[in-house]
C-alpha cells in the first residue's frame, strides 16, 4: 500500500508514513498533571509499532479547564519530563506532537474545585453541569494560557501543537450556536464565533514563531438540534486554513449528543458505575437508564470512515492537509482514501488502542481489519484507570 506509506513533510516536520496516532484520553498523569510511567510505555508502544505521528491525549492548559487523569502543560515545570517523552518517541522513529485543550463546560466542580466555565450558561445535559458564562477577562485569560502553552509545548521538543476545537471541549464551544449564545463580539455570526480560535491561533503562532506546525482538530459538525452543522463547519475550516493553520484533523460531534463522535456501542451500565456524575445515582434513575438510556440517548451504530464525505468536502476547498479521523479500520479503505486525494492523513484511535502494532502490520503486508469491535469502553473506563483495550489482544 505505496500512499499509505508515502514520506511527506507538514511545515518541515517530516513523517515517515500518512498513518496518524488521534489524540485519545489515556488517564496516565499524576494529579499535577505530569505524566507517569504508563504514559512512556504507551508511546514507546505506538511508535514502535509504525505510526508516522503520534498526538498526544489532551493536554489541559489552565487547571480550571482540567479532567482528572489528563495531562497538564500549564506550568514550565512539566517542560523536562515531556522533552524525555519527545526524546524516546524520536529514538523510536516518529514524530510527536501534543494536543493542548481547554475543557470548559465538560468538566466538574468536583475536578476543578470551582464552577466550570464557557462561552454562554448552557447547562451540559451528559455531565449535569452548570457552567457559569465567561467574562472578557477570562477570554484573554484563556487565550494567553493557550499561547504559553504552545510555547512550552515547542520547549518541549514536540514536532508540533495540535489545538483541541472538537467534542464539545472550550474551542468548540465557541464555535457551535447550541453552547455559544453570546450577543457581544464573541457570538452570533461566524465570524463571530470564530474569534475565540483566531485569537488563540495569533497567540500560539506569535509564541512558536511562523515556522512551528500548528494543527487543529475540529467537529465538523455534532447532532443538537441547535447544533453546528456541516456547512458551517466547512466554511469554518476554510476560515482556520485562512488564518495560517498548518493541517486540519475533521472529526465530529460533542459530548452531549450522545457520543456521535465515537459511534458504535454505548455501554450505559459500566457509564452508571463507573463514571463520577452518575455512579452516585439513585437507584430509580440508574434502573430507567439501565432499560430505557439507549431509547433516550439513541445511540449511532458503527459506521466505516463516517467522517469521510465532509472531510472530503474540506479537502477541495483548502490547500493546507486534512487529517481524516472516524472508524477507520480497514487498509483498503485508508488507500482509497488517499489515493482518491479525499485527505492527506489517515487518524486512528480506538484500532491503535486495540493493537498499537496496527501500522506495522499494513506495512508488512497484512490487509486484516482492526479487531476493534467498538464497544467504548477503553473511553469510559478511563474514569477507574489508564487506557487500555477491554477486548483486545493488548492489555
Amino acid at each position: 500500500m505505496p500512499a499509505l506509506f508515502e514520506k511527506t513533510q507538514i511545515k518541515g516536520m517530516e513523517l515517515k508514513n500518512r498513518l496518524v496516532r488521534s489524540a485519545t484520553g489515556e488517564s496516565m498523569a499524576d494529579e499535577d498533571g505530569f505524566p507517569t510511567g504508563d504514559l512512556f510505555k504507551l508511546y514507546e508502544k505506538l511508535a514502535q509499532g509504525g505510526v508516522g505521528l503520534i498526538i498526544t491525549g489532551l493536554s489541559y492548559v489552565s487547571r480550571d479547564g482540567k479532567m482528572d487523569g489528563l495531562n497538564g502543560i500549564d506550568t514550565d515545570k512539566q517542560i523536562p519530563k515531556y522533552r524525555e517523552i519527545v526524546k524516546l518517541v524520536h529514538e523510536n522513529d516518529s514524530k510527536i506532537a501534543m494536543q493542548i485543550a481547554h475543557c470548559g463546560r465538560q468538566t466538574t466542580a468536583e475536578m476543578i474545585k470551582m464552577q466550570p466555565i464557557a462561552p454562554s450558561a448552557v447547562k451540559e445535559k451528559a455531565m449535569f453541569v452548570n457552567p457559569r458564562e465567561m467574562t472578557e477577562r477570562d477570554i484573554e485569560r484563556i487565550v494567553e494560557a493557550f499561547g504559553e502553552a504552545s510555547r512550552r509545548v515547542k520547549e518541549s521538543n514536540f514536532d508540533a501543537v495540535q489545538l483541541h476545537g472538537a467534542h464539545g471541549y472550550l474551542i468548540n464551544e465557541f464555535l457551535c450556536p447550541h453552547t455559544n449564545r453570546r450577543k457581544d463580539k464573541w457570538g452570533g455570526s461566524i465570524e463571530n464565533r470564530m474569534r475565540f480560535v483566531k485569537e488563540i491561533y495569533n497567540s500560539c503562532r506569535k509564541k512558536v514563531g511562523p515556522d512551528y506546525p500548528i494543527l487543529i482538530k475540529i467537529s465538523a459538525y455534532d447532532n443538537m438540534k441547535r447544533g453546528l452543522k456541516k456547512e458551517e463547519g466547512v466554511v469554518m475550516a476554510e476560515m482556520m486554513a485562512g488564518l495560517g493553520f498548518d493541517g486540519i484533523e475533521v472529526s465530529c460531534g460533542i459530548g452531549e449528543d450522545g457520543g456521535s463522535s465515537l459511534r458504535g456501542d454505548l455501554p450505559i451500565e459500566a457509564i452508571l458505575e463507573i463514571m463520577p456524575m452518575y455512579k452516585n445515582k439513585s437507584a430509580p434513575f440508574k434502573f430507567f437508564m439501565k432499560h430505557f438510556g439507549e431509547k433516550l440517548i439513541k445511540p449511532l451504530p458503527f459506521s466505516q470512515a463516517f467522517n469521510r464525505d465532509v472531510a472530503k468536502e474540506i479537502k477541495q476547498k483548502i490547500k493546507i492537509p486534512v487529517f481524516l479521523v472516524g472508524g477507520l479500520i480497514d487498509p483498503k479503505v485508508m488507500e482509497d482514501v488517499i489515493e482518491n486525494g479525499e485527505a492527506d492523513y489517515i487518524s486512528l484511535s480506538r484500532a491503535l488502542v486495540n493493537n498499537p502494532k496496527f501500522p506495522k502490520n499494513i506495512k508488512e503486508g497484512s490487509r486484516e481489519l482492526s479487531k476493534c469491535i467498538h464497544c467504548n469502553l477503553c473511553l469510559y473506563h478511563l474514569f477507574s484507570g489508564p487506557l487500555r483495550c477491554h477486548y483486545g489482544k493488548w492489555k
